[in-house]
């Protein structure tokens, strides 16, 4: 157990440099691409990737998180692998190729056809990727896995996606982008992972597969419908240039705290699944991950609500302020899905994805439901984002249950977490909005407020890591700078002789 912590923490590690990294990139890049693109087309990515996203989902078909929680995984399994996401890969392309019209029929946008295409285009480069990037996440080898996504998003999104866009490319240019960043993928994780590129048609490794991966896939396909029926209903109601702004709004609230989230939950995956077996240490590990988790989150959720104005004038410009609110919104629903994922994560490190398939069922009943009363009462797409918020709370609290039951004893400390959570999240917001209130009083520029904002959050956060609840997080925060203290302070020695 001791090797599996430790390489539990080194991918901790990874993932927490992995995001530092992206923290610094995804701001430069938002505001640059903001003021390349219009609202419009931006609204024309949305819908285009979204699709496009359907078939990666299909693509995948459950191999991946298979790869991962199966206990015994042989050559002729991860041929398997292989063969299914190629072929599915290529069969999709074809499909989504065919179906394009169609799509730009249904948002009476002829401009997302082209987009849309280009990006069904990279479902053969992203399978080809799958089975490489799931062997190392099994095996907890975050290094090589951050270098990949790091290197495609500062190449590939960065360079070659904003290089486009100055070009003139518009909406196509994400598509390079996305393009150059599966292919950086693949060529950095299948140097690290050098599994066969040869394809098996034996039934049998398909079965013990497909035995996990189907009911995975089926969710996956529930949470994509979930996550994106928005995102459905506003391109078929609204123009593109109101979908630009949800979706801007959503990867300005969402994308850095998703991104801390996502690597974390990779890690989680695999190691929840090494105690499937043990559940007293798979108890704890589940704690002691969703007390982390939640300071962090609803303290960054406190942080966007209160700056959204600044993040949105800085980050995007002056032609997205109707943002603002969307903003607003999607601050306050980040953290509930991340962390009913934790939850989430135990039931699939367990095998238990019946459950997780009900809630999903109810989730999308709801949004539906809910979706079409905002559609009949005429409300913009500010109410939206406020009924995902009221889901993702519901469904959060749903999987407060479900841990439960499958860790007796696990309710309390959910509650615990989440309840320490808010009180920091609040604590954090009320201090960040008397200092902000004085400086926007003032007639502080924004760029010099924002920077202020960063500051001061970043101060704030870094107060409830250091001086929150004992976890993980708060262990490594210290491990790192206490050798930095102690450096600072021979340093300032050495200037006083």
């Amino acid at each position: 157990m001791t090797e599996l912590r430790d390489k539990t923490v080194r991918a901790l590690k990874w993932s927490y440099l992995g995001f530092f990294v992206n923290l610094v990139f995804t701001p430069l890049s938002t505001a640059l691409l903001s003021r390349l693109l219009t609202p419009g087309e931006f609204g024309v990515v949305a819908i285009a990737s979204v699709l496009a996203t359907f078939g990666a989902v299909v693509t995948e078909l459950g191999v991946a998180n298979a790869l991962v929680q199966r206990r015994d995984l042989t050559p002729e399994h991860i041929r398997a692998a292989f063969t299914s996401s190629l072929v599915l890969g290529v069969v999709l392309t074809a499909v989504m190729w065919w179906a394009a019209p169609l799509v730009g029929n249904y948002t009476g946008n002829p401009d997302v056809v082209p987009v849309f295409r280009g990006f069904a285009a990279t479902y053969v480069v992203a399978s080809l990727a799958l089975v490489s990037t799931s062997l190392l996440r099994r095996e907890l080898r975050f290094k090589p896995l951050m270098a990949a996504e790091v290197g495609g998003y500062v190449i590939g999104h960065g360079v070659l996606g904003i290089g486009a866009a100055y070009l003139g490319f518009g909406a196509m240019s994400l598509v390079i982008s996305a393009g150059a960043s599966w292919a950086i993928q693949l060529a950095v994780s299948y140097a690290y992972v050098r599994h066969p590129f040869a394809l098996t048609f034996r039934l049998a490794p398909y079965r013990d597969l497909y035995s996990f991966g189907v009911r995975a896939s089926v969710l996956r396909l529930l949470e994509f419908f979930s996550g994106n029926m928005a995102v459905f209903v506003i391109a078929r109601v609204f123009d593109a240039a109101a979908l630009g702004l949800y979706r801007r709004a959503f990867d300005v609230a969402g994308m850095p705290v998703m991104r801390l989230s996502g690597g974390l939950l990779r890690v989680l995956v695999p190691s929840f699944s090494a105690l499937q077996d043990q559940p007293g240490r798979l108890r704890r590990a589940y704690g002691s991950s969703l007390l982390a988790l939640s300071s962090v989150l609803f303290t960054f959720s406190a942080g966007l609500f209160v700056c959204a104005p600044e993040i949105v004038r800085v980050l995007l410009g002056e032609r997205f302020l109707a943002a603002v609110p969307i903003v607003q919104a999607f601050a306050l629903y980040v953290p509930f899905p991340i962390l009913a994922n934790v939850a989430a994560i135990v039931a699939e490190a367990t095998a238990k994805l019946d459950i997780k398939i009900a809630l999903q069922v109810a989730q999308m009943l709801f949004l539906a439901a809910a979706f079409w009363v905002v559609t009949r009462l005429g409300l913009g797409v500010v109410a939206f984002a406020w009924v995902l918020v009221a889901g993702a709370v519901l469904n959060s609290l749903a999987y407060v249950g479900v841990a439960a039951r499958i860790l007796p004893g696990s309710g309390r400390e959910s509650l615990r977490a989440y309840g320490l959570g808010l009180t920091a999240g609040l604590g954090v917001g009320a201090v960040l909005f008397a200092v902000v209130a004085g400086l926007r009083a003032a007639g502080t520029g924004v760029f010099v407020l924002f920077g202020l904002e960063l500051v001061v959050g970043g101060l704030l956060v870094a107060l409830v890591v250091f001086l929150g609840p004992d976890t993980e997080l708060r262990r490594y925060a210290l491990r790192v700078w206490q050798p930095a203290a102690a450096r600072l302070a021979a340093w300032r020695a050495q200037g006083h002789t």
